[in-house]
């Protein structure tokens, strides 16, 4: 009996050893647990922060007059939107007006931002000949419509900006609309490389058209009149005129000489030169060899303009190229430009395509290391450094036509304030 209490005795012992050391493990463990799910805690709080990227919307504004065959849909279509959202804009403008009886001459206007290859619409403005809009706002992801009559008041605005950071920041910050800005830096794009000769402290004049509505709100703004951009040696005026011998209008100088020229020095807006012509150590295939054009890096998605009015002679891929474009112009001349991300919607080969106009957005494909367009200038089947060519210029006024413009800028001078 004695023997039998003797084991009972180191059985209960022994239990409450092993107890009191499953009961410390167990308590280490559950510590242990405790700290690592803090610790993944911090770290995935650490990775929403990291994700917290900067980023930056590039908006741009397109303007299209509606041409014999050419539709709201149409349009729409090359946007890239969800069909669902195509459906509420379309809905909302043909509650106001009639899409499929839209007449040749109209006046279309959609303003959007691009991040990469996502488009978000803000703004789609329809303007009639008779200068009645119907659009349609974007405002915290809803869209709504309004329609108004913008043929209430026209006034003039003068605009004079020193440029501080960026011509874009300045003349937004400024007060002056993003369709006025692209037609300035256009009006400007075959004398002056943007990228390279842009300065701080530069300054531009702009002098344009406003429509008021009845409560004298601006509702429009187009037709520049005259602008000036004033870099560090130089000033560059330009007047709006229409010649009294043929009716037609185009910019001049103060001389009379026309601001067309066949091509544009650089077809994209925002880019930086980031590779020029001539011989140069190829990122990819590692060897020396010409280049024969110039690289401008910019966002993918960014839009690509055709520098010059002309035919497109080849259109899709064309291997180390990638998404490739040739356009044939005038005088000898052609155009090409690669490593396209997309074309513009409706181009092949054979399409008519106008100075200025979006051909395609600025990509990777083919043989590049990063998003940049590639562009060469051929004359008479050599190709030629870009940033140096001198084109001649477009019309040279002389007479009685010169004489006219000398009095209408000199009259245009004082209404400005020029003089």
């Amino acid at each position: 009996m004695l023997k039998s209490h003797r084991y009972l005795i180191l059985l209960l012992i022994l239990f409450f050893i092993i107890t009191f050391f499953l009961i410390k493990k167990f308590s280490e463990k559950n510590d242990y647990v405790q700290n690592v799910v803090a610790e993944e805690i911090d770290i995935n709080q650490n990775k929403i922060e990291d994700k917290q990227e900067l980023s930056v919307d590039f908006i741009y504004e397109d303007f299209f007059i509606i041409k014999d065959g050419q539709t709201f849909g149409n349009l729409i279509k090359g946007y890239n939107i969800s069909d669902t959202e195509q459906y509420k804009i379309s809905q909302l403008l043909n509650s106001k007006i009639d899409l499929t009886r839209i007449n040749i001459g109209t006046e279309i206007r959609i303003t959007y931002t691009r991040k990469v290859d996502l488009i978000n619409i803000q703004k789609i403005s329809i303007i009639d000949k008779k200068n009645n809009e119907v659009q349609v706002v974007k405002d915290n992801g809803i869209y709504t419509v309004e329609s108004s009559s913008l043929l209430s008041f026209t006034k003039n605005i003068l605009k004079e900006v020193a440029i501080n950071d960026s011509l874009y920041k300045s003349a937004i910050n400024a007060g002056i609309p993003p369709n006025i800005i692209m037609q300035f830096v256009n009006l400007y794009g075959f004398d002056v490389d943007f990228q390279r000769e842009i300065r701080n402290g530069n300054k531009i004049k702009v002098y344009y058209e406003v429509f008021l509505d009845s409560k004298k709100n601006i509702k429009k703004a187009d037709n520049i009149k005259f602008a000036s951009l004033s870099l560090s040696n130089n000033t560059y005026e330009l007047y709006k005129f229409t010649t009294t011998d043929d009716n037609k209008t185009e910019y001049f100088d103060a001389e009379g000489k026309s601001a067309v020229k066949a091509l544009m020095k650089t077809p994209i807006n925002g880019a930086s030169l980031s590779s020029g012509y001539g011989m140069r150590k190829h990122p990819i295939l590692g060897y020396n060899r010409m280049h024969q054009g110039v690289d401008f890096a910019a966002p993918k998605g960014t839009p690509i303009m055709a520098a010059g009015t002309g035919f497109i002679e080849k259109i899709g891929m064309n291997g180390g190229a990638g998404n490739f474009i040739k356009i044939k112009h005038i005088n000898g001349y052609k155009t090409a430009y690669g490593h396209m991300s997309k074309f513009a919607s409706g181009l092949k080969k054979g399409s008519k395509v106008v100075q200025g106009q979006t051909i395609g957005f600025v990509g990777s494909t083919g043989l590049s290391t990063g998003p940049h367009l590639h562009y060469e200038v051929i004359f008479n089947n050599k190709k030629i450094n870009p940033m140096k060519m001198k084109l001649p210029s477009g019309r040279k006024l002389k007479g009685k036509v010169l004489q006219d413009f000398i009095n209408f800028s000199n009259e245009l001078n004082i209404e400005i304030g020029l003089n």
